[in-house]
């Protein structure tokens, strides 16, 4: 049984009409994408964790992580990773929790 874990979520993707493929040498067919990862307890998400994302080509369809990508790719992979922003439900269990401790916050003063 998982606990606790975490776990990646699309955010945003874009074209690059500029890059070329260092694999198959066509311009235009790169893709960008953007994922946002997030700690979870029980499948409840807490906070986010950081972003991450990969490239690929639509015409040769291989993939370039973050580590591997060409300067002119990474370059517009970090403009497009600046810019997306991540879904506010990913802070649920983190309202959760403050909702929880306010409750017993209260109910200890109320009590005692």
């Amino acid at each position: 049984m998982i606990i606790y874990g975490s776990k990646a979520v699309y955010v945003s993707s874009r074209r690059s009409k500029t890059c070329i493929c260092p694999s198959c040498g066509t311009q235009g067919s790169i893709r960008l994408f953007v994922f946002r990862r997030h700690a979870h307890i029980f499948w409840i998400p807490l906070f986010p964790i950081g972003k991450k994302g990969m490239s690929q080509c639509e015409h040769c369809k291989k993939v370039f992580y973050t580590k591997e990508m060409p300067t002119p790719i990474k370059r517009e992979y970090e403009m497009l990773k600046s810019k997306a922003k991540g879904p506010i439900w990913q802070f649920t269990g983190l309202a959760i929790l403050i909702v929880m401790v306010i409750w017993v916050f209260i109910s200890v003063r109320l009590n005692g």
